[in-house]
């Protein structure tokens, strides 16, 4: 096949994709990918570690520990109503606050496994893992 024959049926495929939502059967780890902004404005960081080491946390505010309808909206409300910038979303039922991140190293976006079960505006949606949270924050992520 000529060179000009594969650029043109590349591009030909290129155009069948479709900007359309995340259909009802298709992994949820591509509704994650695509939800960057909560309803409340606030932008995803992604995945940081946060651990009880003793002294502090990086997110020090507890909000709830222990909520099954926690959500992005959920944690970033109450957050946001105690006065707080970040909310950071643990174990899938935890929610901590802060101003900063307080030099909280970033992890890979599959140590934030746990599942939201909140609403279903946020079904599928990463609440975090062990020692592990989906940051939130008012402000937008510096390089993006």
């Amino acid at each position: 096949m000529k060179a000009s024959t594969l650029f043109v049926a590349a591009i030909s495929a290129v155009g069948m994709v479709s900007a359309s939502p995340v259909a009802e059967n298709e992994s949820t780890h591509q509704l994650e990918a695509r939800e960057t902004r909560s309803s409340q404005g606030w932008y995803s960081y992604g995945c940081y570690m946060d651990c009880y080491n003793g002294m502090n946390r990086f997110l020090p505010h507890v909000a709830y520990w222990n909520n099954p309808a926690n959500d992005p909206d959920t944690c970033i409300a109450a957050c946001q109503d105690a006065g707080y910038t970040y909310a950071g979303l643990q174990w899938g039922v935890q929610c901590f606050c802060g101003n900063s991140l307080n030099g909280s190293p970033p992890t890979a976006s599959t140590d934030c496994f746990e599942r939201c079960t909140g609403s279903a505006d946020h079904a599928g949606a990463h609440c975090g893992g062990a020692c592990r949270n989906n940051i939130w924050s008012a402000f937008e992520k510096p390089g993006h």
